[in-house]
Parts: C-alpha cells; sequence; structure tokens
C-alpha cells in the first residue's frame, strides 16, 4: 500500500487520470454489459456517480498526497467572487444556446421561434440541477484539481486542451450506451460534439482562473451549457420526432452551429486575456515563466 500511496504521491496528475478514468468507465461499462434498462438505478450508477469519478480521483490522490482535504475543497463553495463572473458563466451558455437557435434557422434548421417559451423558473432549475447533479460535478475534478496540477507546467489555453481531449475521451463508453443519446448521433453531430467539447474546456478554464480558482462557478458553468441549450432551442418537434423516434440527423445544424458559436466565443476570451487565460506566471528555476495555477481574483 505505501508503494502505491508513494507512486501517487509523485505521479499526481497521471494518478488523477487512471482514477477518474477507472472509476467512470468501470460504472458505465457495467450497466452497458449487464443490460441494465432505464431505471433510478441505471441513471444513478451510469448518470450521477459515473460523472462523480473524476471528483472522487481527485478526493483520492489529494488525500493520500497528505494534503488538507477542507483546504482543497473550499473552491467548491467559494461563491464570493465578482458578478461577472457569474454573467459569464451562466450568460456565455446561454447565448451559445439562443445563438445556435438563430444560426440554425438561418441554415434551415428544424427551429419554430413561435413555440418560444422559456419559464424561468424552469430554466434557474435546469442550472441548479446541472450543476450538482448533471455534470457540474465533473468539475471537481476537472477544474479543480487537473487545471491548477497542469498550470504548474504549461499555459492555461494548453491546460485547457489537454483536459478538453481527455474530457472528450472520457465520455467514450456513452458511444456505446444504446440508451445514450451519444451512441445514435451521426457521425458530424459526433466530431460537432467532440470539437465544441475542446472549446467550452477554454472558457470553463477562463472563468476558472478568472476568479481565483472557484470550482463551484466552473460548476454552473458546466451546469448552465447542459441545461440551458436544451431550454433555449425551440425546436419544431413535429420535424424532429418522427412516429415517437428522434431523427438525430435533423439535429446537425443546431449541432454544428453550437460548436462554431462556442468556439467564437472561446477565440474571443483568448485574444482578450491571452494564453494565459488569466493565469499568473513566474520563473520557476530559470524555465522562463512556466505557468502557475494561481490567479487574480476580482472581488
Amino acid at each position: 500500500m505505501n508503494a502505491i500511496s508513494n507512486w501517487i504521491k509523485t505521479n499526481r496528475i497521471v494518478a488523477f487520470f487512471l482514477l477518474a478514468f477507472g472509476i467512470s468507465w468501470t460504472l458505465n461499462g457495467l450497466v452497458i454489459v449487464l443490460g441494465v434498462e432505464m431505471s433510478w438505478i441505471r441513471w444513478i450508477v451510469s448518470g450521477f456517480l459515473s460523472a462523480a469519478g473524476p471528483a472522487i480521483a481527485a478526493v483520492i490522490v489529494v488525500y493520500v498526497s497528505d494534503e488538507d482535504l477542507r483546504e482543497w475543497a473550499r473552491g467548491i463553495i467559494d461563491w464570493r467572487v465578482h458578478p461577472k463572473w457569474y454573467a459569464a458563466a451562466i450568460g456565455i451558455p446561454a447565448a451559445i444556446g439562443l445563438g445556435s437557435a438563430l444560426l440554425a434557422d438561418l441554415l434551415g434548421g428544424p427551429i419554430d421561434f413561435e413555440a418560444f417559451s422559456p419559464a424561468l423558473t424552469a430554466l434557474v432549475i435546469g442550472v441548479i440541477l446541472g450543476t450538482f447533479i448533471g455534470g457540474g460535478q465533473e468539475e471537481i475534478g476537472w477544474r479543480g484539481f487537473a487545471q491548477p496540477e497542469l498550470q504548474e507546467r504549461y499555459s492555461g489555453l494548453t491546460t485547457a486542451v489537454i483536459i478538453g481531449v481527455a474530457w472528450g475521451v472520457w465520455h467514450l463508453p456513452l458511444f456505446f450506451d444504446p440508451f445514450a443519446p451519444h451512441a445514435q448521433w451521426p457521425l458530424v453531430t459526433q466530431v460537432a460534439w467532440f470539437v465544441g467539447l475542446l472549446g467550452f474546456s477554454i472558457l470553463l478554464s477562463w472563468v476558472y482562473n478568472g476568479t481565483g480558482g472557484s470550482i463551484l462557478l466552473a460548476m454552473v458553468m458546466h451546469g448552465s451549457i447542459n441545461a440551458l441549450p436544451g431550454a433555449l432551442v425551440p425546436l419544431d418537434v413535429d420535424l424532429v420526432v418522427i412516429d415517437s423516434v428522434v431523427d438525430w440527423s435533423a439535429l446537425v445544424t443546431i449541432n454544428v452551429s453550437n460548436a462554431a458559436l462556442t468556439w467564437a466565443f472561446a477565440l474571443i476570451v483568448v485574444v482578450v486575456v491571452g494564453t494565459s487565460l488569466l493565469a499568473e506566471s513566474h520563473d520557476v528555476a530559470g524555465d522562463g515563466g512556466i505557468e502557475t495555477g494561481k490567479s487574480v481574483r476580482d472581488r
């Protein structure tokens, strides 16, 4: 056991990714291999616990490394940040959703703005659920642990891309799950999803750095992108659902528009704040300004 602990201590980021993938892929694999039908049990195992894999991995590595778990976990409840970061964390996903609907409509997508009637209460509930049980919990690991670790060696932008690639590959079991939409998407949608995910990883990393390491704001942004675009895109249901079956090919224009707008926001951020994504940098043993995980918080 000491040998394993020592290896984790000296290979923290590798150990984190191995644990995150191992935990999540095992849970997802179980429901797929066992052919578990749609149920609360399936959702808890594959939808919630598997999504908590990165968070569990981070807790294990921090604990084994003899760090103060309470101090590290402060970022999960660190809500006292400048209001502009809440606006960015929620507003950008909302803008991506509405913008992709407008762009898809111009491209002849299945959009019906006459049916557009989002309820504010439903949107708020969607963001809250998305933040804590609908994907946002992943950020406890991705941004809360992996980002500061990687930023000790790489720039904020490079770190965001590394995490984005890992994040995308981490979803791989869903593409083999008959109950997950990922497995039913046409190839162009799958590619658009991955490309968009890379761009959104840049936005998440920017918000995390800009808030001085608030894991909570990254969770809010992740929850918002999972909840708001779907609620803010007024679909023409008659063109999308045929004989009670979703025609995923009909949604290609929306998915491609979503990816394009995500990258538009990501590129704007990089142009405005630079490749550091607001992370401070300083020389480490004369290495020429290696990026650190520290950043400046606007209060």
